[in-house]
């Protein structure tokens, strides 16, 4: 599949007023290699994977950011809508030419 699209992530990112997560990549997150990123909590930090392709990062990313909502906004996602949640959001973005 031709990616004809790069989505610009920040170094930082509002959630709400106030609040920030900084955004930082790395080649291997927590110890795994499979782990494509992962959103720590105590210090709104998102970790994003290198090297992933342009859609994979973009999921990636918009998956984080879910998790960033929950945890700032105090409720909590399964983790299976966390998944629809960054598949539907991702499309939207894609349709509409938006990425």
């Amino acid at each position: 599949m031709r990616e004809d699209f790069d989505m610009k992530i920040p170094a930082k990112v509002k959630i709400k007023r106030g609040v920030y997560y900084k955004v930082l990549w790395q080649e291997i997150i927590a110890d795994d290699h499979s782990c494509m990123g992962i959103t720590i909590k105590e210090d709104r930090t998102i970790i994003i994977k290198i090297g992933m392709s342009n859609t994979d990062t973009a999921k990636t990313f918009i998956h984080e950011l879910i998790h960033a909502i929950e945890f700032e906004y105090h409720e909590p996602i399964p983790e299976r809508i966390v998944y629809a949640l960054d598949e539907g959001i991702f499309k939207v973005l894609k349709l509409n030419k938006w990425l």
